[in-house]
Parts: structure tokens; sequence; C-alpha cells
């Protein structure tokens, strides 16, 4: 299109006021807050309209002038079966695997036992041989030091490996209290594996999934870092060094604009608490972004696509380092090989023909983005605060502080109509082809609660 078409003088200038006045013809006596207003589920107010933010600056990527990492899960409990579908991702576009293993907090009844992974490494490390691929690591606590062997053994061939260590997630996920002990010397040790991408997780997906808010999701992952930077500082261990090995893990939900601002204010409580300890304020972290299980339904699955596309785009726009996609079939079963491909190819199409990759932060400026970030931000650093108060993240895990408020989130959030399950469901549901049902995990922590209807809030 010929920019010169576009005549600057074409409308008469406008305001505030005037399109107030042209909203109450509208609203005919409606109230303006009912018919025009909402809030968020940490009540953080949306207004209909925002002026831009003309000094806002742009919060980006740890590597801006590449990609973000397009990870597909190796998830399939048949391991034989797992290599031949991570062959086919890599062949296919994917530049990114999650290893996720059967007691990971993120195994949504999938994943490996990794102690079957007898040629495990051997295999992965021909399979990412001459490839530039990155590794990432879902393990819980029984397989961490399984994997933490197979990570090391395949860093050669990776380009990079995330570790992902964590166990405050897999204490919150199981019931137990934080298994905290040797996290130092492990850290260490895994520092000096070649081609290390990050080390620790602060994870909020098991607060998202499990039904939590944005701004107690963020929060989590605050008091994650904390805990961590208080562990390994005892241990000797320069905070800049913790900062730099840092994973900050997220869901995305197809609330687009929550999710572009959830991972903004992501960025921005790192940096506040990257400045609280003295640190270099270039540092970054590596945002990790997975779609989100709790969104996903069983009643018409085909649905999810449309979520998962709108959650893989708010999730590039806010700037995520690495997006996995969950295939749309999960609540049925082990996902098909078309399954897979869409999932990925979400990811690919926004990059290779949208070109999103290329934009940093185009939210940058938005008055409603910079808002809900700035209050999702604010948000979570009281209730980060109130976590630290408190004792820290694994005190609130240990004494169950942090199930009660996440259950308190989940059964005060108002109920909402989901378009084809709820509204304008299908008259007859068709039959999702997976190819195996789901392993059935029962554990006492805070997990994701799949509802008899199908209908994640």
């Amino acid at each position: 299109m010929d920019a010169d078409i576009l005549d600057p003088n074409a409308f008469a200038a406008t305001d505030r006021n005037v399109w107030l006045k042209l909203v109450a013809k509208a609203l005919k006596g409606a109230d303006f807050a009912e018919s025009l207003a909402s809030a968020s589920d940490d009540g953080i107010a949306i207004e209909p309209l925002y002026e831009r933010r003309v000094d806002a600056a742009p919060l980006t990527r740890r590597k801006p002038l590449i990609p973000w990492t397009i990870s597909q899960r190796m998830d399939d409990p048949k391991v034989d079966r797992a290599f031949s579908q991570l062959t086919d991702d890599l062949d296919n576009g994917a530049t990114g695997i999650s290893l996720v293993s059967r007691d990971s907090p993120s195994s949504f009844g999938l994943g490996i036992a990794l102690a079957t992974l007898a040629d495990g490494p051997a295999r992965l490390a021909d399979v990412l041989a001459g490839r530039t691929s990155s590794l990432r690591l879902e393990a819980g606590s029984r397989n961490q030091g399984l994997a933490d062997n197979i990570a090391a053994a395949t860093a050669a061939s990776a380009n990079s490996v995330h570790f992902g260590l964590d166990p405050l997630s897999v204490a919150a996920y199981s019931g137990a209290a934080p298994d905290l002990a040797g996290l130092a010397d492990r850290f260490q040790h895994l520092r000096n594996t070649s081609r290390v991408g990050t080390i620790l997780n602060g994870d909020g997906r098991i607060v998202h999934n499990a039904g939590g808010t944005e701004a107690q999701e963020l929060a989590v992952i605050a008091a994650a870092v904390a805990n961590y930077l208080r562990l390994l500082d005892a241990a000797g261990i320069a905070p800049e060094v913790v900062f730099g090995s840092v994973s900050l893990c997220l869901s995305a939900d197809q609330d687009q604009f929550v999710t572009i601002a959830k991972a903004r204010a992501a960025r921005l409580i790192f940096v506040r608490m990257v400045e609280a300890c003295g640190c270099d304020p270039s540092l970054t972290p590596h945002l990790f972004m997975e779609t989100s299980y709790r969104m996903l339904t069983r009643l018409d699955p085909e649905t999810n696509i449309l979520r998962n596309t709108i959650a893989t785009f708010a999730a590039g726009v806010g700037g995520a380092d690495e997006i996995s996609v969950l295939p749309h079939t999960l609540t049925h079963g082990v996902p098909d090989a078309l399954a897979r491909r869409l999932a990925r190819n979400t990811q690919t199409i926004l990059i290779a023909e949208s070109h999103l990759d290329h934009v940093n932060d185009p939210a940058a400026g938005s008055g409603g983005v910079e808002a809900l970030t700035d209050g999702l931000a604010e948000r979570a650093w009281d209730i980060f605060g109130d976590i630290e108060r408190r004792g820290g993240l694994a005190a609130v895990i240990s004494d169950g502080t942090l199930k009660v408020m996440i259950d308190d989130a989940r059964k005060n959030r108002p109920d909402r109509l989901i378009v084809g399950t709820t509204v304008f469901p299908a008259k007859a549901e068709r039959v999702a082809k997976v190819l195996g049902l789901l392993e059935m995990v029962d554990v006492a922590g805070l997990r994701a609660v799949l509802l008899d209807e199908g209908v994640r809030a």
C-alpha cells in the first residue's frame, strides 16, 4: 500500500472527553464501568482505552537477534517411538528438545522413565550431532540425577543445555518438603559442563496449572530465585553467577494481552531483583514459556489449536526466548504425529511466515499493555514480599500456605463462558486420535485438576 494515500488530516482532532461523550451516547444510559471495564484475576483494572506510553523502554529477549527456540517435548512413554518423534521434530522445524521425565511436574500423564534410557545419552548425541539444537530437562526428584548424567553426556552435541534444577517446584507438586541438600555442589558441577545454557528454573507453571493467578505465578518465580540466591550465596556462589544461570518458566494461555503483560512483568521483576542485589543491570533471564495445560479442553479439542495459536503469539510478542506448545489432543491421550506436527508448526509459521521473531517487544509503549505489565509486576512483588516474610518459598511449600493460597484463587475465579465448550458446543463429539492412554498421576501437592466437563478456567 502506498503510504501517501494516508491523509493525516482526514480525521478531525479529538481527545478523551470527546470519546467519552460518544461512548455515553452509544451506551444509552448503561454504566460505563460495568459495560466496558473489567479486571484480571488479580483485581487489576483493565480499561477500554489508554493513552500511548511515550517513555516506554522495550523489554527484549536474551538474544534478540536470533529467533526464539522452538522447543518440542520428548515425552512419549515408549522410548523407541519417542526417539523416532524426536528425529521427525528436528528435521521439520524444531530447534530445541524438552526431555520430560515421568515424575516431572510438567509430565501431564506422559513422560519417559529415564532409568530405561540405558543407551539414551549416546542416542541423543547421535540425533543432535550436527544440529544447532538445545536440550531442556524437565525432571522430577527421582530422575534428576539421571537427567544430569544424560545432559552432561550430550552437552557436547547440543547447542546449549538447560538443566532445569528446581527442587522447589518438585516439592510443591509432590506435597513433600523441598530437598535442597547438595544443590550447591550440583550447581558447581554443572557449571563446568560444556555449553551450559541455564542451570536453575524459577518455575511458575505449576501455580498456573493448579489454578493460581498471574501475579501468584510471577511471585513464586521471584521467590524461587530468591531462595536459590540465598542458598548458593551461603556456599560462596556470587549472585551474578546465579542470575546468569536462571530460566524463568511461565505458562502462556489464550488471554493474549495478559500473557504478553505477564512475560514482560517477569523481566521487570528479574531486573528489580538484580538491582536489589547490586548486580550488573544488563543481566537478563532466559524466559521459557509453555502453552497452558489448564486452558486445554476435552470437549471439541480442535478448539485447542486456536487457543495454542493465541498463546504462542502472545508468548512471542511478550519476549519469550523459548516456547513449547502442548499438543491439542493432550487431554485425550498420547498425542499422535499430526497433533505434534500442529504444535510444532504453530511456532514455525509465526517465525518463518509472519516473522514475529524480527520484532522486539512490539507491545512497548502500548498504554493498555504497559499498565497491565506494571500492575502485574507490582501485585506480584507484594505477594513475593509476603512469601519472604513467611520465611521464603521453601517454608510456604512445607507448611501448606502456598497450596491454600492457590486453592483460594481457583475457588474465587469467576465462571467464564468458553466458545466451543460451554457456548455453542459441538452437537456430536468427534473421537480424538491418540497413540495411547495417559498415566494417571495422583499426588498430594499442587496439581492441575482436569474438570469433569473438560473446561479449564
